[in-house]
């Protein structure tokens, strides 16, 4: 007997030595190809790690990696309840499942369960074959290899990736997203009793094909995990009654220009690329700007940039409106197109005029048409101002200024300066020429809007990114010194708002931009932790019907720092309350005191002259034209006295019947006063 037995155990272990063997050189021969689970789709994310922009895998697939430690703990107890209760015991099949599908398939003569283990529909999602009796055979050894060499984590990862959900949506977070339109990190009883059940006919059960099929089979599952103790009889009853998705979400589509650039640059093995934008305020960003889509016109439309001054992270990144629009080319990523800046580079000169001590807020400059060899500039309104003090030029954006202080900070030594913080400009000629000043050099919101942020900075540049900062990254040289920068801010920050905004404490600095033709409508504005850049225009780089900086993108800003204050914690900063109180420096107090010498003509008006009497033609009030010259600036206006905001020495009103007096005062002193009369309509 002992002999007999002994012979059996021998037998028996060569047998199981036999297989064992064949089943290493069959692993060897034929191992199991997992390459389908390093297709999954790629994800750009923001800075805390919300989805900003999916794509799918190389076979269109929404097909997604699967970390097991971050999904929700109650589906994967469900999920195990309900596919494999054994699967962290068994080596890959599960004997008691397997006996089981066999003794109902002998009874029966058919297949009723297939017995079948996780590890097991792996097998068979890597390989699909017929169901049949050498096919589960084929499942079976695959299923001892994959135990063979990965881990119960890695299985269970590799099968929730390629689980299908119906349509191309693969695996667990494809499906969480694409059903509940939020990963599955945290999910209800409800959620995670669909998702289990979907993938056992995932067509058939899908809620936005048939809401009945999707309920019997979340119930069934809902069955299983309360008689297993997995959910409370309360918690079972409410996901009963939660109601079940509808509609598809879709997957995300943030930040197209910016995501499908780096998706397009990076490295296609690295699945996930993190940015540094802010998910919330990116989101309404594109809301608010879609909502401007009336407002635009044909063919226009608007690029906005978002920055933390701090370190020079983009937060908000849109390179048109509606990238997907069909009646406006929002393809182009005009954060990038070179452009003319208009009067946006126009701060920047300042700043340097006053590192260079050449000028002072307050050092008078005469304002008034002037001949730079063959170059003859004029203001945007063709009109003078006279003698005005540097501040009041750089508010006012007047252009004659602005060049002359270019050519003694020298065209060169400016653009280089530039060079320096942007990287290379579009210079239009070989050699850069006064007509920077107004815009004659192509830049790029990028570049501009990194100058803005070394002005917020208080001449502390730093490289804009929309990628985290690692070590080694670019430092840049300061653009100019603090004094220079506070001096320039200031000045910047008296400008009134727009029409319709409130700036009472004076934070947001800022400088509007027009290029020749309306082409570039320009605002950068900035406080100490933000600065905002936009642009409205047209890609084609066609005219516009006068759009200037100030009416079309001057609004625009001051709607997205309401935006800002929503979303983000914004420190107001206790900004001087005017540019540093330093007395003019000796030498400073005039910028051209020859031109001052022959310029020392008296205050004039030139109409309406004393008495002049006026009629209307339709009944309708009258409108009167009101010019002055000469005479010191800035000037001071009382229509029937009372004080105006005027500024120029040319506009038009328009009064009712009756007599009128106009009152003008220059920052001399000297004051002309004329009375006119509008004679009372006969209608």
């Amino acid at each position: 007997m002992m002999g007999s037995m002994r012979k059996f155990f021998a037998w028996l272990i060569a047998v199981t030595a036999a297989i064992f063997l064949l089943f290493l050189l069959y692993d060897h021969f034929d191992p199991v190809d997992l390459s389908k689970i390093k297709e999954t789709s790629r994800v750009v994310e923001a800075a805390d790690g919300t989805w900003l922009y999916a794509q799918t895998s190389r076979d269109e697939k929404w097909r997604f990696p699967v970390e097991v430690p971050k999904l929700d703990p109650g589906f994967l107890r469900m999920l195990l309840a309900f596919e494999d209760q054994r699967f962290y015991r068994h080596p890959g099949m599960d004997p008691l499942a397997m006996g089981r599908a066999v003794m109902q398939l002998i009874s029966s003569g058919r297949i009723i369960s297939g017995g079948s283990t996780i590890t097991m529909q792996l097998a068979r999602l890597l390989e699909p074959k017929p169901r049949t009796v050498w096919g589960k055979l084929r499942e079976i050894v695959r299923a001892f290899q994959l135990e063979w060499h990965y881990s119960k984590e890695e299985i269970l990862s590799a099968y929730l990736t390629l689980t299908p959900y119906g349509g191309n949506v693969e695996g667990i977070v494809g499906a969480s997203m694409r059903y509940f339109g939020k990963l599955p990190t945290a999910l209800s009883a409800s959620e995670s009793a669909l998702l289990v059940a979907l993938p056992q006919s995932p067509e058939r059960n899908r809620p936005d094909r048939s809401l009945h099929r999707a309920k019997k089979a979340r119930k069934r599952v809902l069955d299983l995990a309360r008689e297993r103790g997995i959910i409370s009889e309360t918690l079972y009853r409410q996901a009963l009654g939660e109601p079940l998705p509808s509609k598809l979400y879709p997957f995300p589509r943030y930040a197209p220009h910016l995501s499908q650039k780096l998706l397009l640059q990076s490295d296609p093995g690295k699945k996930v690329i993190t940015t540094t934008l802010n998910a919330d305020l990116q989101r309404q960003v594109e809301r608010w700007a879609k909502s401007k889509a009336s407002l635009l016109g044909k063919e226009t439309t608007l690029a906005v940039l978002v920055i933390r001054n701090e370190d020079a992270a983009i937060l908000a990144y849109l390179g048109s409106h509606d990238m997907f629009s069909r009646y406006v080319p929002g393809h182009n990523d005009m954060t990038g197109a070179i452009r003319s800046p208009g009067s946006t580079l126009k701060p920047l000169i300042y700043a340097l005029g006053f590192e260079k001590r050449l000028i002072h807020p307050d050092t008078v400059i005469l304002d008034r048409e002037t001949r730079f060899g063959d170059y003859l500039p004029h203001n945007f309104s063709r009109t003078y101002s006279g003698e005005v003090t540097v501040a009041y030029a750089l508010q006012y954006s007047l252009n004659i200024p602005a060049v002359k202080i270019l050519r003694k900070v020298g065209v060169e030594t400016f653009v280089e300066r530039l060079s320096q913080i942007t990287g290379k400009l579009a210079i239009p000629k070989k050699r850069s020429t006064l007509p920077v000043a107004l815009g004659g050099i192509g830049i790029t919101m990028k570049q501009l809007a990194q100058l803005y942020v070394a002005l917020a900075n208080e001449g502390a540049a730093h490289p804009l990114h929309y990628l985290p900062k690692t070590e080694g990254n670019a430092t840049l040289p300061r653009f100019c010194e603090p004094e220079a920068a506070r001096m320039t801010t200031a000045i910047l920050r008296r400008l009134p708002a727009p029409d319709g905004f409130v700036d009472t404490a004076q934070q947001i600095a800022y400088k509007t931009g027009t290029s020749y033709g309306y082409r570039d409508a320009w605002t950068i504005a900035y406080d100490r932790n933000y600065t905002v850049a936009v642009w409205v225009g047209k890609p084609s780089n066609a005219t516009q019907l006068k759009r200037t900086g100030r009416s079309a993108a001057a609004p625009l800003a001051f709607e997205l720092f309401a935006l800002i204050d929503e979303l983000l914690l914004r420190h107001l900063w206790e900004w001087p309350a005017t540019y540093p109180e330093t007395s003019v420096p000796p030498g400073l107090a005039c910028f051209d005191p020859r031109e001052r010498q022959n310029d020392t003509k008296r205050l004039k008006m030139l109409y309406p002259l004393e008495n002049t009497r006026y009629r209307s033609a339709d009944c309708s009030k009258v409108s009167v034209d009101i010019k002055v010259e000469d005479g010191k600036k800035p000037y001071y206006w009382y229509i029937d006295g009372e004080a105006k905001r005027y500024r120029h020495p040319s506009f038009s009103l328009t009064f009712d019947y009756g007599a009128h007096t106009i009152t003008v005062i220059d920052s001399s002193g000297e004051t002309i006063t004329r009375t006119i009369w509008v004679d009372k309509p006969e209608c």
